[in-house]
């Protein structure tokens, strides 16, 4: 998957559990900007992010994957390490 179908990837999985436009969710969409983005709804996220890039996040990174930009680098970081 290329660098921008998973930016994509992300956007739209965000979009879908947080039930949020995905023209909404860019570089400055977080846990802190969107009321959106529950308890509940990151732990679902996260399900959907290790399901959809199969990566298994550890405790520490699901408490700090709080923003778009940390998913997406943080994904970039995982995958790049694997290809």
């Amino acid at each position: 998957m290329s660098d921008q179908a998973r930016v994509s990837r992300v956007r739209e999985l965000l979009a879908q559990v947080l039930d949020v436009p995905a023209a909404s969710v860019g570089p400055g969409f977080s846990a802190s900007s969107s009321s959106a983005w529950t308890s509940l709804n990151h732990l679902m996220l996260m399900s959907q992010l290790e399901n959809e890039f199969g990566v298994v996040f550890s405790n520490q990174e699901i408490r700090e994957l709080t923003s778009f930009t940390a998913i997406v680098e943080t994904l970039d970081r995982r995958l790049d390490s694997v290809a």
